[in-house]
């Protein structure tokens, strides 16, 4: 098995750090998702298969728009909406550009809206002040662990040159 690339482990960091101050959905709000949305797509409606994963639970406002992962901020997504064309965008510009059927449009936001009210357990933003706090133990996490990481090679060579 391949060592971890340092990016990765970076971003595993960042991640765990977050996680502390905004949990991920739980296995039972990704099932109310999934039954919510009725196995499709909240916003083109492809029906997915969850026993294939075909779903992904995507943010409404995107995680570097410091949207929280709060149950209320996520919504069941197909690959390509969400990987490939709506991005960091808003959601409603997207829906906007995605559906040029009217009537269809405004039942999709009026569901996502419905959704967004009915599991609103807190904010969907988390607190700059947390996010940067949270980033700068992050940080020093990751300096540490380069620092180690190094060291060991360091002494790996030593031991392989002797």
């Amino acid at each position: 098995m391949p060592a971890p690339t340092p990016g990765y482990v970076k971003n595993m960091i960042r991640r765990c750090f977050r996680e502390q101050i905004d949990r991920s959905p739980t296995k039972s709000q990704l099932g109310n998702i999934w039954d919510y949305f009725q196995n499709s797509c909240a916003y083109c409606g492809k029906k997915l298969d969850r026993k294939k994963k075909e779903g992904h639970i995507d943010h409404l406002v995107s995680a570097s728009q410091r949207g929280a992962n709060n149950i209320s901020n996520r919504i069941l997504s197909c690959a390509t909406c969400n990987e490939k064309e709506k991005l960091d965008e808003d959601w409603r510009v997207f829906l906007e550009k995605k559906i040029s059927d009217k009537h269809l449009r405004e039942e999709r936001t009026k569901r996502i809206e419905q959704w967004m009210v009915t599991q609103d357990a807190g904010c969907s933003t988390i607190p700059e002040r947390l996010l940067q706090q949270s980033e700068q133990l992050a940080e020093t996490v990751v300096k540490t662990f380069g620092s180690a990481i190094e060291k060991i090679r360091s002494m790996k060579q030593t031991s392989d040159n002797q």
